[in-house]
C-alpha cells in the first residue's frame, strides 16, 4: 500500500489539472488529445520513478527534495504545454496560473487534514491519507472550476485583445506566489494551522475572482469595440444612402426639367415630319437621348441597409478601378438584426476591398453573392484577387495589419456562431474565397 501511494503521489500532482488545461485548447493543439494524454501520462510516470527512488533512498532525503522534484517537473509540464498548445504566452499563462491555484487549493487542504488530524497514521502510511484527501477535495471542487473554465474563461479565449491579455495574466499570478510562500517551510506544523487553509482558500477565490471580474471586463470592451464597428459601418451606410438620395434629387430635377421641355422638343419633331424630313428627325432623336438624364439609381438589394453598405464598398472600389459584382437575394423576413449582417458584410467587404489595394499587378476584382439556402438559411459567398500569401492559422487567417487574428475575423465568426452557423476561408492561388452560413427564422 505504502509503495503504491508513493507511485500515486506524483500523478495526482499533475494529470488531475492538466486534462482539463488540455481540453480547454483542444481545437488548438499541435498533435491530437490523445497523443497529448500519452505524453502527460509518459511525464508522470517518469516522475513516479524519480521519486519513488528518492523515498527509497529513506524519509529524511524524501523530505529534503521533494519540493524540488515537484517544482522540477512542474517546470517540465508548463514547458511541454507551451509546445504542444498554439496560442498566445498571455493566454496560456494565464489558463495555467488559475489551475495553478485551483491544485494548490486542492493541496493545501490535504496538506491541512493529514498535518492537522493523521500525522500519526501518516508516520505509519506516508502518503496515503494526502493522496485520498486531494482526491476526495478534487470531485468536490471539480463540477465548480470545470464550470468556471468552460463557461467564463473559454468565452474569453475566443477574445482577440492582445493589449489587455498582456496584463489580465499577471492578476493570477500575485495568488501564485502568494501560495508559494509556504512551499519551501521546513516547519511541518505550519500546514496544520488555520493561516495556511486561509491561504490556500484565499488564492484561489481571489484569482476566480478577480479574473472573473477582469474577463467581464474584456468581454465589456469587446462589446464596445463591436459597438464602434456597427457605428462605422452605419455611419457608412448613411452616407451611400445621403449620396443616393442627393443622386435621386438631382435625377428628379433633370427629370422635370426634361419634362418642361418636351413641347419645345415635340415641336421641332412636328416640323420634321411635316417636312418629311426623316434624316433630320433621326439626328434631332439622337441628340435628344443623348440630352436626357442617365438612370444612375443603384439597386442591389431590395433591404435598404444592405443595399446602402454595398453601394458604399461598389463606389470605393470603381474609385480605386476595382472590378464590383453583386447578385443579392437577401430573404425579406429574417430574425438576422441589421446591426449583425451589417457589420459581418461590411467587415468582409472591407477586408475584399484592401486586399485589392495591396495588388501590386493586374486589376482586382469582387464578386459577392447572397442568397437563401434551404428556407432557413443565409449563404454568403464572396471572392476577391489577392496576390499575396495569407497565412492561417487553425483555418483562421491572420492579420495583415497587426500581429495574431484580425478583429474584423473575429467579430465574423462571432456572428456566425450567434446564429448557428459556420465560416470557412480559403485562398487558391490568387483568389481568397470566403463563405458565411448563417441559420435563422422566417417569421421575424
Amino acid at each position: 500500500m505504502n509503495t503504491f501511494m508513493i507511485l500515486l503521489f506524483p500523478y495526482l500532482d499533475f494529470i488531475p489539472f492538466a486534462v482539463p488545461r488540455y481540453l480547454l485548447f483542444r481545437d488548438k493543439l499541435r498533435i491530437s488529445f490523445r497523443w497529448v494524454m500519452i505524453l502527460i501520462i509518459a511525464m508522470a510516470t517518469v516522475n513516479a520513478a524519480v521519486f519513488y527512488f528518492f523515498n527509497a533512498a529513506g524519509y529524511a532525503f524524501a523530505a529534503q527534495w521533494t519540493t524540488a522534484i515537484r517544482y522540477g517537473f512542474m517546470l517540465m509540464n508548463l514547458i511541454l504545454s507551451f509546445a504542444l498548445i498554439k496560442d498566445s504566452f498571455a493566454k496560456l499563462m494565464f489558463t495555467y496560473l488559475l489551475l495553478f491555484a485551483w491544485s494548490f487549493f486542492v493541496f493545501g487542504n490535504a496538506n491541512f487534514i493529514e498535518s492537522r488530524f493523521f500525522w500519526e497514521f501518516s508516520n505509519i502510511h506516508p502518503y496515503l491519507i494526502y493522496n485520498c484527501a486531494r482526491m476526495l477535495i478534487y470531485g468536490v471542487t471539480c463540477p465548480f472550476m470545470f464550470h468556471f473554465f468552460h463557461h467564463t474563461v473559454r468565452e474569453a479565449m475566443m477574445i482577440q485583445d492582445d493589449a489587455l491579455w498582456r496584463y489580465l495574466w499577471i492578476i493570477p499570478l500575485f495568488s501564485a506566489v502568494f501560495g508559494m510562500l509556504y512551499c519551501f517551510n521546513d516547519d511541518l506544523y505550519a500546514y496544520a494551522s488555520w493561516e495556511f487553509l486561509i491561504s490556500r482558500y484565499l488564492m484561489l477565490l481571489g484569482s476566480c475572482y478577480v479574473s472573473y471580474v477582469a474577463l467581464k471586463v474584456l468581454k465589456i470592451s469587446q462589446s464596445r469595440m463591436q459597438l464602434e464597428e456597427t457605428l462605422t459601418y452605419t455611419d457608412r451606410c448613411m452616407m451611400a444612402q445621403k449620396k443616393q438620395f442627393d443622386v435621386l434629387a438631382k435625377h428628379m430635377e433633370d427629370m422635370q426639367k426634361a419634362r418642361h421641355d418636351l413641347r419645345q422638343h415635340l415641336t421641332v419633331v412636328q416640323h420634321y415630319v411635316d417636312t418629311d424630313d426623316k434624316k433630320g428627325l433621326k439626328n434631332y432623336l439622337e441628340m435628344y437621348k443623348r440630352e436626357l438624364p442617365a438612370d444612375v439609381v443603384e439597386l442591389y438589394s431590395r433591404n435598404d441597409v444592405i443595399n446602402a453598405l454595398i453601394c458604399y464598398y461598389a463606389g470605393l472600389s470603381r474609385d480605386h478601378k476595382i472590378r464590383f459584382d453583386a447578385r443579392i437575394d437577401y430573404p425579406d423576413t429574417t430574425s438576422i438584426s441589421e446591426t449583425d449582417i451589417t457589420v459581418l458584410l461590411g467587415n468582409l467587404l472591407e477586408n475584399a476591398v484592401e486586399a485589392c489595394m495591396r495588388q501590386l499587378s493586374g486589376q482586382g476584382f469582387i464578386k459577392l453573392h447572397m442568397k437563401s439556402y434551404k428556407k432557413n438559411a443565409l449563404l454568403i459567398l464572396l471572392d476577391n484577387s489577392c496576390n499575396e500569401t495569407v497565412t492561417f492559422e487553425n483555418g483562421i487567417p491572420l492579420s495583415s495589419k497587426r500581429a495574431g487574428k484580425g478583429i474584423g475575423v473575429g467579430s465574423i465568426k462571432d456572428i456566425a456562431k450567434r446564429y448557428h452557423g459556420v465560416v470557412r476561408f480559403q485562398q487558391k492561388d490568387n483568389l481568397f474565397c470566403t463563405s458565411v452560413m448563417m441559420q435563422y427564422d422566417e417569421n421575424q
